[in-house]
């Protein structure tokens, strides 16, 4: 059957429901015709130049990322400026650009449970609750047995293929309960709440020096894994779903991950 980019949309909302977003993020479709007939899709985090180039290359009609396309609000569309670029060399190749964030962090399967598969964690619950709803923003669980921090380091660079994690805390320290936040969550209310939970460690990416401090004296463990890893995770899971439901409901097309943007970052 053919299929629309309406179609790719009602998939991706039965998903990540938009209702999880929070207030301040943009979600949804971003720039095309929902009317656009679909066969192959580009998954990635990111919307660039590259990505653009690798659209076209592939002959993809649509392309998913995880962090909105666009996020502010727009006052122009110039060639001269680096979005407005972007946007016109998408209508002009007639590829739609839909994104899936905080909602998709919040979802059950999404980015924070992607990251508590990959580590093995047990009896799973949220790190913050949202209000009128059983998920919530990042995920608290339990390692099978205590181990210590040095040892979860390692396992953390396995899971997201690593080479190097910045870190605060005593690597001799036991830890058994894990908080996690995938992109962005090293404020200090983020620390707090995962204290409040019984966490050992928090893992997380985007850690100011400061807030690691205030973790440090609150006896907090912490593992920045990097905006990016801790979130490139999703891309192979979003392609995986969509190519699940493709098959399901006969429709004819293919999902593929980006090569340039939806693998793990090395730090070297």
């Amino acid at each position: 059957m053919s299929v629309k980019c309406s179609d790719i949309i009602n998939i991706m909302e039965e998903y990540a429901n938009p209702n999880l977003a929070e207030d301040w993020d943009n979600v949804g479709l971003m720039v095309g015709d929902e009317n656009r007939n679909i066969s192959k899709i580009l998954v990635a985090l990111d919307v660039d130049d590259k990505i653009i180039d690798e659209a076209i290359e592939k002959n993809c009609d649509m392309i998913i990322t995880h962090h909105p396309f666009i996020f502010k609000g727009i006052k122009s569309i110039k060639a001269s400026d680096t979005l407005g670029s972007r946007i016109i060399k998408l209508i002009k190749n007639n590829i739609c650009v839909f994104s899936a964030h905080t909602n998709l962090d919040i979802a059950i399967n999404g980015t924070n449970d992607t990251l508590a598969k990959l580590l093995n964690l047990e009896k799973i619950g949220n790190l913050f609750e949202k209000e009128n709803s059983s998920v919530g923003l990042g995920r608290v669980g339990e390692l099978e047995q205590t181990i210590p921090f040095s040892k979860l380091i390692e396992n953390v660079k396995k899971a997201l293929n690593l080479n190097n994690l910045v870190v605060s805390g005593s690597l001799d320290t036991p830890v058994k309960k894990v908080g996690i936040c995938t992109g962005a969550g090293g404020e200090v209310d983020f620390m707090l709440q995962a204290i409040s939970k019984g966490c050992d460690v928090y893992i997380t990416g985007d850690i100011k020096y400061h807030n690691s401090q205030v973790a440090n004296d609150l006896g907090l463990c912490l593992i920045d894994a990097t905006h990016y890893a801790s979130e490139a995770i999703i891309v192979p899971v979003i392609c995986d779903y969509i190519n699940r439901c493709a098959r399901r409901l006969n429709m004819n097309i293919e999902c593929i991950a980006s090569d340039v943007n939806g693998q793990t970052l090395n730090i070297v």
